[in-house]
């Protein structure tokens, strides 16, 4: 389950930014957005899809409680008294709804509030909800929300539409929505992060998976803004008849994926707050040790002390940022992933290389 679970999250968190982007699209007059083509087809497999890849961690759960008490008692106990269990029978049955509201092509609204329902299941089945119920609901699932609309229009767009028409209408409220969209994000991210962990503690959370995974997250929203900055300001200034903005947007929807990538796997990590008294003496960690969190001792303090080798990686990794938007110039999306995607790993190994640790005894 450590390989399939991410994947599984992983095409949970697409599927949901599908069918949220279709949602929303359908309230757009066909005037001010690109046309797009996505066959009905998809859209029922993809419901289906959420329905199975929900319930692989359920699935996992259930597996570690049958050697005890057997594989039915385990199912019951799992889908009746769990978060995660209640969670995806609620999300089953609201897919089903779904499924069949686009089967029978019934209204964009009915579709909007079966999804709405589906992405709160979601936030129920968080790790924040068990630490903070009411805190922890509202904010993964606007959080989530915020992301498959920003993400799924994205996607609609980039890889769905089959011209480029009435692109700066389009971008004319895409534009302000993807900014409301980053900004609830940034605020619901920032309460679930702190609700999880405290502040202070965010440093030495590094030493963990989990931290390492949301360090990586992090790291990638960078890149983003230059996207998104790119696509909605420098675009439309672009008017060369042979400038193609979806290639842009495919651009910035595949760094939006490798934020997914990272989220997924965080999701099948255990938060800093249940490894406090999961603390395990080291054999000596060697450096892939050191980057991949393994092998360390658990609690740990973290210090920052910059040597030449991490100045060097930042340095560069600065420059792979600004070959974003020298590739821009030159109108190379393809160079411009590329450098993200190197900026997000050498930013990443330029803090690794400039912490020290110290167990805490």
């Amino acid at each position: 389950m450590n390989l399939v679970a991410p994947i599984a999250d992983l095409c949970n968190y697409l599927l949901f930014s599908i069918l949220a982007g279709h949602v929303v699209l359908q309230f757009v007059p066909d005037s001010k957005k690109p046309s797009i083509i996505l066959p009905k087809p998809i859209l029922l497999l993809c419901t289906l899809g959420i329905i199975f890849f929900t319930f692989v961690p359920v699935f996992s759960l259930i597996m570690f409680f049958r050697e005890s008490v057997g594989f039915t008692a385990a199912a019951a106990s799992v889908l009746l008294r769990f978060q995660i269990g209640q969670g995806w029978v609620f999300n089953t049955l609201f897919a089903i709804f779904l499924w069949l509201t686009l089967y029978l092509n019934r209204s964009k609204y009915l579709q909007a509030f079966w999804i709405l329902l589906m992405i709160m299941t979601v936030g129920y089945s968080s790790h924040v909800s068990t630490q903070s119920f009411v805190i922890g609901i509202f904010s993964h699932t606007t959080h989530f929300l915020m992301v498959t609309i920003w993400v799924g229009v994205v996607l609609q767009v980039s890889w769905f539409s089959k011209d480029k028409e009435h692109w700066s209408k389009f971008l004319q409220w895409f534009s302000p929505l993807a900014v409301v969209c980053m900004i609830n994000i940034f605020a619901t991210g920032f309460v679930i992060m702190f609700t999880i962990e405290k502040p202070a503690e965010y440093v030495n959370g590094w030493a963990t998976p989990y931290g390492r995974m949301l360090l990586f997250k992090h790291i990638s929203i960078v890149p983003i803004i230059m996207f998104a900055f790119i696509n909605g300001i420098l675009a439309r200034k672009a008017a060369t008849v042979s400038y193609d903005p979806r290639k842009w947007l495919k651009a910035e929807s595949v760094i939006l994926l490798l934020v997914f990538f990272f989220t997924a796997v965080m999701g099948t990590l255990s938060p800093p707050y249940e490894m406090v008294n999961a603390a395990k003496a080291a054999t000596t960690p060697t450096w892939i040790d050191w980057l991949l969190a393994k092998n360390l001792i658990v609690p740990i303090e973290i210090v920052f002390a910059p040597t030449f080798l991490s100045i060097i990686l930042v340095s560069a990794a600065l420059l792979f940022l600004l070959l974003i938007f020298v590739s821009y110039k030159s109108m190379s999306p393809v160079f411009a992933t590329v450098f993200g995607g190197c900026f997000i790993l050498t930013f990443y190994l330029g803090l690794m290389f400039s912490c020290v640790l110290y167990p805490i005894i």
